[in-house]
């Protein structure tokens, strides 16, 4: 099942560390990598972590984005 984002709601980011890889978010999103690094590079995903070349993506900029909040009640708005 998917909703009005084109995310999986049996696909939660419970399934996922804290910090999710471009590969990660692209399954997360069904969109390709190549469109990851895209809304990366016009901040669409907050700010990025960067290790040498990859990228990883905190969590929470994920929910806030495309879940419209926090996805575990243990997490807080910065």
């Amino acid at each position: 099942m998917v909703n009005f984002n084109g995310v999986s709601k049996s696909n939660t980011l419970d399934n996922y560390g804290d910090l999710l890889t471009v590969k990660e978010l692209s399954e997360f999103l069904g969109i390709s990598k190549q469109t990851v690094y895209g809304e990366i590079k016009m901040g669409k995903f907050g700010i990025p972590i960067r290790f040498g070349r990859s990228y990883r993506i905190p969590k929470k900029y994920i929910a806030q984005r495309y879940l419209g909040g926090f996805n575990s009640e243990s997490e807080t708005p910065a």
